[in-house]
């Protein structure tokens, strides 16, 4: 075998392996708020939707993040609405991810944040973070 082709070869192994590392990672992402949204807010915790709408993910750090308040908002908002919606927004967040610069910084970790004015007084009553915490370890 030629250098050239060893090359070529080395760099179409490599190509692939960063695609593949991106997509195991973005998919670690995607189970995250699958878990956050469905398993860990509860439905008892969604009456304007305020709280669960303001969930958002980014890198280990990331500035600012969704705030709905929820003064003003109709109550007895339905759970599953409200959820779906939530789902959506965290992937939006998830694919404006840049996955090769995160995996290139070596940095792969999250920021899962509620900035929800109330996010204290829910979480004090249901625990939210506490459960995501007990279902990844």
């Amino acid at each position: 075998m030629t250098t050239e082709r060893v090359k070529r070869t080395f760099n179409l192994l490599r190509e692939k392996i960063e695609v593949k590392s991106e997509e195991i990672l973005k998919s670690e992402f995607e189970k995250m708020a699958d878990l956050t949204i469905y398993r860990a807010v509860p439905d008892k915790a969604i009456d304007t939707g305020a709280y669960v709408t303001s969930f958002s993910i980014g890198p280990a750090g990331f500035g600012g993040g969704r705030s709905r308040s929820s003064a003003n908002k109709p109550r007895h908002q339905d759970p599953s609405a409200m959820k779906s919606q939530s789902r959506g927004q965290l992937q939006s967040d998830i694919e404006a991810l840049d996955f090769t610069g995160l995996l290139a910084s070596g940095s792969v970790r999250a920021t899962l944040r509620n900035r929800a004015p109330h996010a204290d007084a829910v979480e004090k009553n249901h625990h939210v973070f506490a459960t995501i915490k007990d279902i990844t370890r």
